[in-house]
């Protein structure tokens, strides 16, 4: 059986890692593609090196304009594709690179199965929604990492996250700190919606307010936006370059919340027991509200009180890469 998983952003680096690891020891042949879409390399390969990957075929397509990027992304898979033949093409989460990957494998009449199906924040204003809708419609097999999701598509095969099978690894192997509540909150801010000027002023203006120091990886866009329109950081603010995955969940565990626009981010709040404010009027994480672990908007003085407690479990299978194999493998048989 042949196997072509397309990634190329920080999170299915992450997600990639343990379904990686884990089809190296399977009778199978795993041929792993990297779109290049986030194409810095403090963003990128720093996270190929520390996860020791091996990328078969980089596309290396320029990442300036959305549009550009799906459609030049769809031309340089198209003989990729045609000439590896896969059984089956694996896509993983919301990206531009899930959608053009998912297209391109479609319209080549390739199945394709979409890791963390089903996943919805109800507004199409983010264009990541639009990309997983999408995605849900062209993929044959719908991989979900929660319950809740399965409704959302036609077909769901339950199966976890695989961000905390990693993180239940390296806790297993050491390589996270015991989780602390240090005087920093962790910010990070990406998204459309939340980088305009004033959006950031505001933000910026908000986080002046607070008692606490903010740890703030700036990403490459958001930081040249600071830079050419003149916006001041407030001094409780410290900027940083994009740090790997290893440095990541180093800050989560140590820091006393998160402040942050990441899906990914929120996500992981109640394995580090950590409050998650998000600057925004939705989520797809809206089980986590309830729970405690994510409240939206700016409200700031919400991370005070930091104490919380950790849920390892919430999203965890142990044997999810299994079954996602397993069932592929089932598939095949069948068609």
């Amino acid at each position: 059986m042949k196997i072509v998983t397309i990634i190329g952003t920080r999170p299915q680096y992450v997600k990639l890692k343990p379904w990686y690891d884990f089809l190296k020891e399977q009778d199978c042949t795993h041929i792993v593609v990297d779109t290049n879409q986030h194409f810095t390399k403090n963003v990128s390969s720093v996270f190929v090196d520390e996860f020791d990957l091996k990328i078969d075929f980089n596309l290396s397509v320029e990442n300036t304009d959305s549009t550009d990027f799906i459609v030049k992304s769809m031309q340089s898979l198209r003989p990729f594709l045609l000439s590896n033949n896969p059984d089956i093409v694996v896509v993983m989460g919301d990206t531009n690179t899930t959608l053009a990957s998912a297209l391109a494998a479609h319209k080549l009449e390739f199945k394709v199965a979409h890791i963390e199906s089903g996943m919805r924040c109800w507004s199409r204003e983010r264009p990541e929604e639009i990309n997983r809708i999408v995605t849900d419609n062209l993929s044959d097999i719908h991989f979900t990492s929660r319950r809740q999701d399965d409704v959302n598509v036609e077909n769901p095969v339950y199966a976890g996250d695989l961000e905390y099978v990693l993180l239940h690894k390296m806790e297993e192997e050491g390589t996270i700190p015991t989780p602390a509540y240090e005087d920093f909150i962790l910010m990070t801010i990406h998204r459309n919606e939340n980088t305009t000027v004033n959006r950031i002023s505001e933000i910026f203006d908000n986080c002046q307010k607070s008692e606490h120091k903010f740890i703030f990886p700036i990403h490459h866009r958001t930081k040249q936006i600071v830079d050419k329109e003149g916006i001041s950081v407030p001094g409780n603010v410290e900027l940083i370059d994009p740090v790997g995955y290893f440095e990541i969940t180093r800050l989560l565990a140590t820091c006393r919340g998160i402040f942050s626009d990441s899906g990914g981010l929120a996500k992981v709040a109640p394995f580090f027991g950590k409050k998650c404010l998000v600057p925004s009027s939705y989520t797809e994480y809206d089980d986590l509200p309830p729970l405690g672990y994510i409240k939206l908007g700016l409200d700031m003085k919400w991370l005070n009180d930091a104490a919380i407690r950790r849920d390892r479990s919430i999203y965890y299978l142990d044997n999810a890469c299994e079954i996602m194999y397993n069932f592929i493998k089932e598939y095949k048989e069948k068609t």
